[in-house]
């Protein structure tokens, strides 16, 4: 099986995807609040602690220079992001990065980040970098209507759709590298069948996760 066979496995759905966006849907209808961009802040400073972590302890499993310079990436795409979240989209919502370490998550962001540690410590190089391709495929295109959506609404912080604006675009990096990574599991013996295994839960997972900054509060 080519390596491109596995991702048309997964079958991401956008359309789907961003129609059963709830925060997406609240954006459309001109009625995100302060307290659901708060929501979003939190939730995703939460789930970058998971990510951080994860990606990582990959890098450490996988320190072959073709997995490694995957997981690398996307650690530092991540940590680019948290220099964003701390010194622009935090300040802007009144929030506090030490706060935030400490507040209470959500329990489908608890059940995120659960998820993302479980890959971090039991996946398969091709199995994560898969992951991680979908997750940077659905986040992407969600964050780039969403930038749109927002940058119409009143009352919206210009540092929100700075933040947001800043995912538009799924790097190459992953959007292709995971091809290559794929190769380099599926040589080591990473059995066909766990390659997608993880994948397929992250879109049913970041639907829930959208659904509680939407509804939470």
């Amino acid at each position: 099986m080519p390596a491109t066979e596995f991702i048309d496995t997964v079958g991401i759905n956008l359309p789907e995807h961003l129609s059963a966006n709830e925060f997406l849907s609240l954006a459309r209808e001109g009625m995100i609040g302060e307290k659901h961009l708060r929501n979003f802040a939190l939730a995703e400073f939460q789930s970058q602690e998971a990510e951080f972590t994860a990606y990582g302890l990959l890098l450490a499993r996988y320190p072959h220079e073709v997995p490694g310079g995957f997981f690398s990436f996307v650690a530092h795409e991540l940590m680019r992001a948290r220099h964003r979240m701390v010194n622009g989209l935090a300040p802007a919502l009144r929030l506090s990065p030490d706060e935030m370490r400490r507040a209470p998550r959500l329990e489908p962001v608890r059940r995120f980040t659960e998820f993302i540690s479980w890959v971090a410590l039991h996946a398969g190089a091709a199995e994560a970098a898969l992951l991680a391709r979908t997750d940077f495929t659905l986040w992407c295109n969600t964050c780039a209507v969403l930038a749109d959506v927002l940058s119409e609404a009143e009352q919206v912080p210009e540092a929100v759709i700075e933040y947001i604006s800043a995912y538009r675009e799924n790097p190459p990096e992953v959007a292709d590298g995971v091809l290559e990574v794929i190769e380099y599991g599926r040589a080591r013996d990473e059995p066909d069948e766990w390659i997608t295994r993880s994948a397929v839960r992250m879109e049913p997972a970041l639907r829930s996760w959208w659904r509680a900054v939407a509804t939470a509060g």
